[in-house]
């Protein structure tokens, strides 16, 4: 990886000492709001990250807040999957500065672009971990807000890293994060804001990877917004591509609200099956029909790549109606075996209300065989004689039976 470029207005900081206890070595990254630098504890020798806000936002409130945002989100999360921040404070020269641990390793990003598309199991793997630390910022009441995979960071130099594994993942770069008063639970989704430097309207993040409430809302972060964020990332690491790619900002923005979404096994075929569906409801456009949690969504992608038991219907089975079949005569069995045991169960008003219909079926039933019996003997009666009519010489007549 090519040495990062000192910008122009931003001056050397080798050699200086922080706080009184942190030297600061070398640039190691640059940024649109700051610059990165390698740096060491004076005292204990330990390496660190030094990040220190550009100079032309150090007189920013917005700027300066977001930076302090950063450091305070980054503080408040424990997880072995969240960068760690040691220290904050601002220099003699009034530069804002946060000390973090320091990380080799990659971004996702750029092992996307030296490698392609990864395998289902590795792409799981990554989102596994960057899931599990997305779940403890959600518990905490922070909402990462720029969740792409230039932040989802894969170090190699972690000491209790598992046996086998090459790098950690890292969620990196809280700087517009939004942190709220209280802690975000799968009941509450939308806790009350302490505030931060978004102005109503403002669209905040990379569109390329935010929700379409954030884009046509104007920002409204919250749990599930993190969570269609880190479905685009799942997509990207599948296909080492971007899910909604666009020259300008309309494009992307029609891309993500109205355009049909793309379906991944039409561009990789060798994606597992089950992803579509996976990916189909993880950037849902309706939040209801979206995972609901950061582990639910890992959860149900370890299914879909083979790494957890079971798995989930692909996008065509989502879909099948079922029609109804003749019963087995097992099944029809256990069915009157059933009934049997509900009679057995009944209760002493039931049983009363049972007696009463049968005691009238069998009434009826009395009633019926009565008058069939008598309907049978009547049809059984020998025809009457016949008449015979005897017309006299004047006229007169008589009807006589024999």
């Amino acid at each position: 990886m090519a040495e990062p470029q000192l910008p122009s207005d931003v001056p050397s900081m080798i050699g200086e000492v922080v706080a009184g206890k942190y030297r600061v070595d070398k640039l190691i990254g640059t940024g649109g709001m700051g610059t990165v630098w390698l740096g060491g504890h004076v005292s204990l020798a330990t390496p660190v990250a030094i990040k220190f806000i550009r100079p032309a936002h150090a007189s920013q409130p917005d700027a300066r807040r977001r930076f302090e945002i950063e450091a305070q989100a980054a503080a408040k999360l424990k997880s072995r999957h969240a960068v760690q921040v040691f220290d904050y404070g601002v220099t003699d020269d009034g530069i804002p500065y946060i000390v973090m641990e320091y990380l080799e390793g990659e971004s996702l990003s750029d092992l996307l672009i030296r490698k392609g598309p990864l395998p289902s199991k590795e792409a799981a793997t990554i989102i596994r971990q960057a899931a599990r630390a997305l779940e403890k910022a959600h518990l905490a009441g922070i909402v990462h807000r720029d969740l792409k995979p230039d932040n989802i960071f894969l170090a190699t130099n972690v000491d209790d890293m598992p046996d086998g594994d090459t790098y950690m993942v890292k969620l990196v770069d809280f700087g517009i994060a939004k942190i709220f008063v209280e802690p975000l639970t799968t009941e509450r989704a939308s806790p009350s804001p302490m505030g931060g430097p978004t102005q109503e309207g403002a669209v905040i993040g990379t569109p390329n990877f935010m929700s379409p409430e954030q884009l046509t809302v104007g920002g409204a972060p919250g749990r599930l917004t993190d969570l269609w964020s880190l479905g685009a990332c799942t997509y990207a690491a599948m296909l080492a591509r971007i899910p909604f790619e666009g020259e300008v900002l309309g494009d992307i923005v029609l891309k993500v609200c109205v355009a049909p979404l793309p379906v991944p096994s039409k561009l990789n075929p060798d994606i597992p099956m089950g992803f579509d569906a996976w990916f189909a409801k993880a950037c849902s456009r309706d939040p209801k029909k979206r995972f609901q949690s950061a582990k639910e969504l890992s959860d149900a992608l370890d299914k879909v790549c083979g790494i957890a038991g079971g798995r989930t219907a692909s996008l065509t089975e989502d879909q099948v109606q079922y029609a109804l079949k003749p019963a087995s005569p097992e099944a029809i069995a256990a069915l009157e075996e059933l009934e049997l045991e509900q009679q057995n169960k009944m209760s002493p008003r039931t049983a009363l209300l049972a007696g009463l219909v049968l005691g009238v079926a069998a009434m009826v039933g009395v009633i019926g065989f009565l008058a069939w019996q008598d309907k049978q003997r009547t049809d059984n009666l020998p025809p009457p004689p016949p008449t015979i009519t005897f017309v006299n010489a004047d006229g007169g007549k008589a009807d006589i039976q024999p």
